[in-house]
């Protein structure tokens, strides 16, 4: 395979994973997880504010910041309790 087949089939796979990204979007929750803070999908600032963690294309989790912040901490103290 020469290099313009294999950029070619590279532009293909990557047009596929966005178009997977986007299908997607149609199982976000409309809530958060943990605390159930309604989510707005048309609010531009809740959209680059809260977290979505996807473990496979039928699981989406969606996390408020409050939530998020609260677990990162969580996971942090468990290491540094864990390393001692």
């Amino acid at each position: 395979m020469n290099r313009k087949q294999r950029r070619a089939a590279a532009k293909v796979n990557k047009e596929n994973d966005i178009s997977d990204q986007v299908a997607m979007f149609q199982n976000l929750p409309d809530e958060c997880l943990a605390c159930l803070k309604p989510f707005d999908k048309k609010d531009k600032e809740m959209a680059f504010t809260w977290n979505v963690v996807v473990k496979d294309k039928d699981t989406v989790r969606l996390y408020c910041p409050e939530c998020w912040n609260k677990a990162q901490a969580a996971v942090k103290e468990f290491r540094e309790e864990r390393e001692k």
